[in-house]
C-alpha cells in the first residue's frame, strides 16, 4: 500500500484536506485458511464431508497392519486370521489401516488458463484454496504434502510431514498470482521429475483445452514413469448456464452453439488423458475441494500408491 490516505475537514470546516501519511507498508494477503481452522475440530472423515467429498465407509481395510481383534459383523472373510482363531477358539480378524507417510504433490497451473474469475476469485485462487484443503487432510492422515506452481511464477515446496507444513505452505504461496502466459506443461513435468524422486500422487489443477493436449499428454507420460497422476480440469460455470438457458434470439443460439463446441472439444481432451490411464476430474471451482479430497481418499483406500 502506498501509505495511508486521509481526507479531513479544516478546523473551521471550510474545506477538506487530503494527506498521504508514510510509511508505505507491505501487507501479506494469505490464501483463505478459514476452512482449515474449522477442520481442526473434526476427524479427517468428518472434515472430508464438510467440503462435499463422498467418503465410503469401511472398517479394518487398508494396506498397513494395525491390530488383531475379535471378529465383528461386516468384516470380510479375507480379514480372518485362522491361526489366531484356532488359538483363541473364536473368530479373530486382522485390522488394517491406510498406509502413512506417502507423498502428495499439488501441482498448480499459474498461467493464462487460470485467469478466469468466479465468485470474486480467479480460478487460480480457487485452485490454491482447494489445494490447501486437501494438503491439510493429507497431513492429518500422516502423509507428506507439497506444492508446485508452474506457468507464471514458479514456486516449489517439497512434500513434508507434520501439521506445521500448513503454515509453510501458506507462507510459500500467499503472493502467487496467475499470469497471462502459456504454461509449458512438459517443462513443469520435467522439473517435478527431477525434484520429486519418491513416488507421489501428483494432482495437477488446470483448465484443460484441446489446443494444449499434446503438450499435456507428453507431460503426464513423463510423470507417470514414477508417479500416480490426477488432472483436475476446472470448468467455467457459465458454460453450463449457456446450455441450460432457453434459446430465444440469434445471440442465444450463437452462445449455446459455441459453448457446446467448446465442451465437446474439452471432453475430447479429457478422453485423451483417460486413455493414458490418467485420473481426470471435470469440476467447477466450487466443487473442486470436495473432488480433490474424494479422489485423494479413494487413492488411499484402494492402495494405489
Amino acid at each position: 500500500f502506498e501509505g495511508v490516505h486521509l481526507r479531513m475537514r479544516s478546523p473551521w470546516r471550510l474545506w477538506w484536506q487530503q494527506r498521504t501519511l508514510p510509511p508505505e507498508l507491505d501487507v501479506r494477503v494469505y490464501p483463505n485458511f478459514v476452512p482449515l481452522t474449522r477442520f481442526a475440530l473434526f476427524s479427517a472423515d468428518q472434515a472430508s464431508r464438510l467440503v462435499g467429498a463422498h467418503v465410503k465407509r469401511r472398517r479394518g481395510e487398508g494396506t498397513d497392519f494395525h491390530q488383531m481383534r475379535e471378529y465383528r459383523i461386516g468384516d470380510s472373510l479375507r480379514q480372518l486370521d485362522w491361526k489366531a482363531t484356532a488359538r483363541a477358539r473364536k473368530l479373530i480378524s486382522r485390522e488394517y489401516q491406510d498406509e502413512k507417510n506417502q507423498q502428495l504433490l499439488l501441482m498448480l497451473d499459474s498461467g493464462r488458463r487460470m485467469l478466469a474469475s468466479e465468485g470474486g476469485l480467479s480460478h487460480f485462487d480457487h485452485a490454491l484454496n482447494a489445494s490447501l484443503v486437501v494438503a491439510y487432510l493429507a497431513l492429518r492422515q500422516g502423509d507428506a504434502a507439497g506444492l508446485f506452481a508452474a506457468g507464471g511464477e514458479r514456486r516449489w515446496v517439497a512434500p513434508q510431514r507434520g501439521m506445521g507444513t500448513v503454515e509453510h505452505l501458506l507462507r510459500a504461496s500467499y503472493d502467487l498470482q496467475p499470469r497471462a502466459v502459456a504454461t509449458d506443461y512438459l517443462a513443469a513435468a520435467t522439473e517435478v521429475s527431477l525434484r520429486q524422486r519418491r513416488r507421489a500422487l501428483v494432482m495437477l489443477v488446470s483448465n484443460v483445452r484441446d489446443e494444449d493436449i499434446e503438450d499435456l499428454l507428453a507431460a503426464v507420460r513423463l510423470l507417470q514413469q514414477r508417479h500416480l497422476v490426477c488432472v483436475a480440469s476446472l470448468r467455467e460455470r457459465e458454460l453450463d448456464g449457456a446450455l441450460e438457458g432457453e434459446v430465444q434470439t440469434l445471440e442465444d443460439a450463437t452462445q449455446a452453439g459455441a459453448a457446446a463446441l467448446y465442451l465437446q472439444q474439452r471432453a475430447k481432451a479429457h478422453d485423451a488423458l483417460r486413455s493414458e490411464k490418467v485420473m481426470v476430474l471435470d469440476v467447477t471451482a466450487d466443487a473442486l475441494p470436495g473432488a480433490l479430497v474424494e479422489r485423494y481418499l479413494a487413492v488411499k483406500r484402494e492402495g494405489l500408491l
